[in-house]
């Protein structure tokens, strides 16, 4: 990623272009690579909160209907993580919604600047004691131990990601215990328009093909009905991974992004005896992407 790229994405953000079809076309890609979506929505940073505040009635009761159905598979103790967490906005509010009880709490986001503004929104705005501890990671990579988290869900968390849905779906089984409850666009309930938005954009589609692609089960597909974009609408897929390996940790663990080398707080650093690299922690926020890695063998 360079300065200038970031600079020209802000710039045609600021005149209410869209920023990954430029991005796209800037370098010549065919869809919405990490670097994309990372820079996209980083320079948005602000916006999602903001509509979020000016139409707070519809964003409460698409977040009560997802709250709705999400505590139906969660139980006392479980912890949960929410993937493409963003600003924290829906998650927020979500989980004003959920009466249980949860061990931990996670966001996973692609851009620190959403999430450290996004911090800023749960803490003004929780009504549970359900805390949600925030970090960087691309969800391809996902810096986590092999089945340690209860359940995954997003509310178009993995939207943008329209050609790295199977890997994407096989990193979630990878660290997921019991079952993805993902709230996403549905390609296939979509109207004629609304598909040729998502083709546009570089949306997912084939959701339920791609689970069972890779040996994952689709338990239940719910539409909702309060949907913030009609143009858009969101689908709770229920998932049950592959049982490739029953052995589980007790609680999410971080790790070197895609392995289970275990991470160590050292500092203001995240810290693999095993493979010597560290992570850094900016205003609390740890930063585990593959690329934000520091070789330093030097401490193991």
């Amino acid at each position: 990623m360079k300065f200038i790229d970031v600079l020209e994405a802000k710039s045609i953000y600021q005149k209410g272009k869209n920023v990954t079809q430029y991005l796209r076309k800037k370098f010549n890609s065919e869809d919405n690579t990490s670097e994309i979506i990372e820079i996209a929505y980083d320079v948005q940073t602000g916006a999602y909160t903001e509509e979020v505040n000016s139409n707070r009635l519809i964003h409460e009761r698409y977040a009560k209907e997802l709250g709705e159905i999400l505590k139906t598979y969660l139980k006392s103790g479980d912890s949960l993580l929410d993937i493409g967490t963003g600003e924290i906005t829906t998650f927020t509010l979500v989980l004003n919604n959920i009466d249980i009880e949860l061990s931990q709490v996670l966001g996973l986001d692609i851009s620190w600047s959403r999430l450290s503004h996004g911090i800023k929104f749960h803490n003004e705005n929780r009504m549970t004691k359900a805390l949600v501890k925030p970090f960087v990671a691309d969800i391809k990579e996902m810096p986590l131990h092999g089945n340690c988290v209860d359940i995954v869900t997003s509310s178009h968390g993995l939207e943008p990601n329209g050609k790295n849905l199977g890997s994407l779906l096989i990193e979630l089984f990878r660290v997921t215990k019991k079952k993805l409850v993902l709230f996403e666009p549905s390609y296939e309930l979509s109207t004629k328009k609304g598909r040729a938005r998502m083709d546009k954009l570089g949306y997912i589609k084939d959701i339920e093909r791609e689970v069972v692609k890779h040996g994952g089960r689709v338990l239940d597909v719910i539409p909702i009905n309060n949907v913030v974009v009609p143009i858009n609408p969101t689908v709770c897929y229920v998932i049950e991974p592959p049982s490739l390996n029953m052995k589980h940790l007790q609680s999410p663990t971080f790790c070197v992004p895609g392995s289970d080398f275990k991470l160590e707080i050292d500092g203001q650093f995240l810290f693999s005896k095993d493979t010597g690299l560290v992570f850094p922690i900016l205003d609390g926020i740890p930063i585990l992407k593959s690329k934000s890695g520091i070789l330093a063998t030097s401490k193991c």
